[in-house]
């Protein structure tokens, strides 16, 4: 779980994407396949500043009949990895768990290489990159943003009006 000035994020592989834990007030997303790097560094420099403490979570591998199995998602070729904790999560009615690995104090220079490796098409994972005030959701589809400010969300949505993914504006509405 993620607590994020108030608002809950469940991070886990079976839950809803953050994306959908929260209305549409509190996100916007981004398409993959509308971004460029100048873009990607353009979005993560409108929405973390340098006094921003900022962390990573992902899930680092799982155990499987007592076996750990690596989710190789190479992590450590994008972000310099200190500070690395784990937590092992049990899959409800199953022997599965899934390890969970967090990442503390990591530049925005960490978050914008990440972020472009993954739009060049390398292997991603379930990751999300957090502030007190932000959280970033990244995949080989899309860079969701989350935030308990309205307003800074407000305007991201009329900075990038052309270029925000819609599609769930109305949908899924909590």
């Amino acid at each position: 779980m993620i607590m994020l000035n108030g608002l809950s994020i469940q991070f886990s592989s079976g839950s809803r994407t953050p994306y959908f834990q929260v209305s549409p007030k509190k996100r916007i997303r981004f398409g993959m396949e509308n971004l460029n790097l100048n873009l990607v560094k353009k979005i993560i420099d409108d929405i973390l500043n340098e006094d921003y403490h900022i962390n990573v979570i992902f899930i680092a591998g799982y155990i499987v009949n007592n076996k750990r199995i690596s989710s190789k998602s190479k992590i450590g070729k994008f972000i310099d990895i200190k500070n690395w904790e784990e937590t092992i999560v049990r899959e409800e009615d199953s022997d599965h768990r899934f390890i969970y690995a967090t990442i503390r104090n990591l530049e925005k220079e960490n978050v914008i290489k990440y972020c472009s490796k993954i739009l060049k098409g390398h292997t991603e994972a379930y990751i999300s990159f957090y502030t007190d005030e932000f959280l970033i959701y990244v995949s080989g589809d899309v860079i969701d943003i989350i935030s308990n400010n309205e307003s800074k969300i407000n305007k991201l949505k009329e900075y990038y009006f052309e270029l925000y993914d819609k599609y769930y504006e109305e949908k899924y509405e909590l």
